[in-house]
Order: C-alpha cells, then sequence, then structure tokens
C-alpha cells in the first residue's frame, strides 16, 4: 500500500491512503456531504461543534451523544461518516470506547479532539484507531480539515506526533508512557484515576489476574512502586487534571 503525504496549515499534516473505505464510492474519495457525528458529555461543546460544522459546506452533523454507550449505538448505527470524540466521557475513556468500536463497528473514522496533549495521548489513541487528534487549543477550521480528511481515508496528525510515530516503531520496549502498549495505557489511566484492580476487570471485561499482569508491567515500564506514585505520575505528566 502506497501512501502520500500533504500540507495544510499550522504544522498539520493528512497522511493520505490509497484504500476503500465503507460509504465512499472510490477509494481516497471523500463524501459529497460527510455525516459528522459529535460525542463529548458538555452539551455546550456539542452544541458549539454542531454550529461550527454547519458553517461549512459539505458537512451534516446527524447525531449527538454524551456518553460511551451511546457512542458505541451511534457507531453501530453506520449512519456517520467520521465521530468527533473528546478523550474522557464521564467514568470512561476514549480508549475504552475505540477498543469496543473496533470489534462493533471497524468501519468507523475517528476524530480525537481533546484539550489534553497530544504528546501523552496521541500514541495510544492511534493504536486503539483513531485517524486524526486535533487539540481544542488548535484554530477550529483544523478540526474541520481533519474530519474532511479522515472522510477521504486519510489520518491527520501534527508533525510532532508523526515523529512519535516514527520514532515509536523502535521504541515498543522503552521505557515511560511510549513503551506502554494500548491495553497498558488503558490500566494505567485507570488505576491512576484510584479505581481497583477488580473494578478495572470488571469494566474491561477480563480476569482480576491479567489486570494484576498489565499493573506490574505498567509500574516497571515507568519505574514505579505503587498505585499512588502512579497517581501523581499521572498528574505531574497531564495525564489527568
Amino acid at each position: 500500500m502506497r501512501n502520500s503525504f500533504t500540507s495544510s496549515p499550522h504544522g498539520i499534516s493528512a497522511l493520505r491512503k490509497n484504500s476503500e473505505e465503507p460509504g465512499n464510492t472510490e477509494p481516497g474519495t471523500t463524501p459529497a456531504c460527510i455525516r459528522v457525528g459529535i460525542v463529548d458529555d458538555y452539551s455546550v461543546v456539542r452544541a458549539g461543534l454542531e454550529r461550527l460544522f454547519l458553517s461549512y459546506p459539505g458537512f451534516s452533523v446527524v447525531a449527538m451523544a454524551g456518553s460511551a454507550a451511546d457512542a458505541l449505538a451511534l457507531a453501530k448505527s453506520r449512519k456517520l461518516d467520521v465521530m468527533v470524540l473528546d478523550i474522557f466521557l464521564r467514568h470512561e475513556s476514549a480508549m475504552d470506547i475505540l477498543e469496543r468500536m473496533a470489534v462493533l463497528a471497524p468501519q468507523m473514522a475517528t476524530v480525537i479532539y481533546s484539550g489534553y496533549p497530544e504528546q501523552q495521548y496521541a500514541l495510544p489513541l492511534i493504536r486503539l484507531g483513531a485517524r486524526a487528534y486535533v487539540d481544542k487549543a488548535a484554530p477550529v477550521s483544523e478540526l474541520v480539515t481533519a474530519v474532511r480528511a479522515v472522510a477521504g481515508g486519510a489520518t491527520f496528525f501534527s508533525k510532532q506526533v508523526q515523529a512519535m510515530l516514527w520514532a515509536s516503531i523502535n521504541q515498543s520496549g522503552a521505557p515511560g508512557p511510549a513503551g506502554l502498549t494500548a491495553r497498558e495505557f488503558q490500566v494505567f489511566l485507570r488505576l491512576a484515576s484510584g479505581q481497583t484492580v477488580t473494578e478495572i476487570a470488571k469494566a474491561l471485561s477480563l480476569t482480576d489476574v491479567t489486570i494484576s499482569s498489565h499493573r506490574a508491567r505498567v509500574l516497571e515500564k515507568l519505574q514505579l512502586s505503587s498505585n499512588s506514585h502512579l497517581t501523581r505520575y499521572a498528574v505531574d505528566n497531564h495525564f489527568l487534571s
């Protein structure tokens, strides 16, 4: 498969993949009217994004959701071309949603739109299937460009994230967050948020033994020794606010 880069403002690039996407009439073709779903747990954000997309030609906001359950139902409905998704939705995260979506609605193209720094979250989310990451501090035009890009079969990441992606190819066993697998990152966030091994196991439909094994690897890779150290690490490094 051959890939090509196209440049866009503010240090952002779109990576076009010459592969066919569901809902597109031709490989790499953007739909005439892009059907957008907005998922954020703040109604004011949903309303603002709806007004934004409707102010541009070629977009239709077909649905909005404020919870993980509603987001998954929306993805399964196949009414969308692109889902715009915040990282945290009350007690769930985009990591949890993307993992389930890969099974329930693998055709769904997802753009992460969040105020959390991309250097902390982009890689784990990309590993789970996100096709774009846009910071809420960026000009709103970047979100519009990102949605257009993924609707046409491309990915859309800053040059910093692209560099991180290339570097991560040879860092799968590296210490620190870059060395965590997508599952380990999920467990890390939940442990840092104060959840117990049993609570995490139930939420992720895994056994306590499996979660304990992930916890041990997370502590080893981050060079920490306890859950309280995980929480402090997460706060100090802006994984949690």
